[in-house]
């Protein structure tokens, strides 16, 4: 999170969180173990949903999440710890909608880098899926965010999680990098994207003054990426914008939830391990074996579009 005594953004995030408990986005957890079990059995059907395809109810089958799944949902079968441990970087709410806990979140209270708002463990219990209710919270807070001058949030999933992947996406929101798992953000600054993708062609740009600058373009070429970079791409390249850093990871998250192959060249695949955090797309390939090697390892069933040119190697044998 921030550097020690860095009140200010710490003073920010926690108005954030009182102006959406105030109006009514978000509700606080209570200390007692009941309230504590319901919110982590959220937590724990969230895991079960992506890990193994499997929706539980938590409200309803709590008692089965944790004696059924939760071995089996955790990594190395840790059980999970009380959300409220970590409140001092990031505190437990229920979603709230007309006064009903619809599902469960967290938010941080400080920041590591950029100020951005973190949200993570968002969960929108089974009845009250398909009614806009977290992209409303993701649409208040970051309009509240940047009220209290924070310009915008941060939220990270892991590719493997490809409902969830694809849903920020079409939220328009950026990948700003893939160290341990996909980060999506949104901020000041960076205008809505616009994603096409076809069998064979897909194409990159942003919207700006109404109208759509094309930005890259992409096809499919067997095992390789087809590649072109408009020169208006160039430009926001050339004058380090935050377009010019997050455009090709972005549309590599969103070619590869597509199938599309990621690497342009033997070249290319040579270097890698440069965009290991981030940035170019066969940084992404890399991850992805990896990314996927390590679910492989911890049991979870893996449902991703398969990548071509990608070997799917076990952990130890990925250089």
């Amino acid at each position: 999170m921030g550097a020690p005594g860095d009140d200010a953004v710490d003073r920010r995030m926690r108005a954030i969180h009182a102006a959406l408990v105030a109006g009514g986005a978000i509700a606080p957890l209570a200390m007692d173990d009941a309230e504590t079990r319901a919110w982590m059995d959220c937590e724990l059907a969230s895991l079960v949903e992506h890990r193994f395809f499997e929706r539980v109810d938590p409200a309803a089958r709590g008692a089965e999440l944790r004696a059924v799944w939760e071995p089996r949902a955790a990594r190395d079968g840790a059980q999970l710890g009380t959300p409220h441990a970590g409140a001092r970087y990031a505190v437990p709410y229920w979603l709230a909608r007309g006064g009903r806990r619809v599902g469960a979140v967290a938010l941080s209270t400080g920041a590591r880098g950029e100020p951005l708002l973190e949200v993570s463990s968002l969960y929108v219990l089974p009845a009250h899926r398909g009614r806009g209710v977290a992209s409303a919270l993701l649409r208040r807070a970051d309009g509240v965010a940047r009220a209290h001058g924070v310009p915008g949030l941060q939220l990270k999933t892991p590719w493997s999680w490809q409902p969830a992947v694809r849903f920020y996406l079409g939220l328009r929101m950026w990948v700003a990098g893939w160290s341990d798992a996909l980060a999506f953000v949104v901020r000041a600054g960076l205008p809505a994207h616009d994603i096409a993708i076809g069998a064979r062609e897909a194409a990159f740009g942003v919207v700006v003054d109404g109208r759509t600058e094309h930005l890259i373009r992409a096809s499919r070429e067997g095992d390789r990426l087809g590649w072109v970079e408009s020169p208006r791409m160039e430009a926001y390249r050339g004058d380090g914008s935050d377009v010019g850093c997050l455009a090709p990871g972005t549309f590599a998250v969103a070619l590869a939830t597509r199938g599309y192959p990621l690497v342009r060249s033997e070249a290319r695949w040579r270097e890698r391990h440069r965009a290991f955090a981030g940035g170019e797309p066969e940084g992404l390939a890399h991850k992805i074996e990896l990314f996927e090697a390590v679910d492989r390892s911890f049991g979870f069933d893996v449902r991703t579009p398969r990548i071509p040119g990608l070997r799917y190697r076990e952990y130890d044998d990925i250089d």
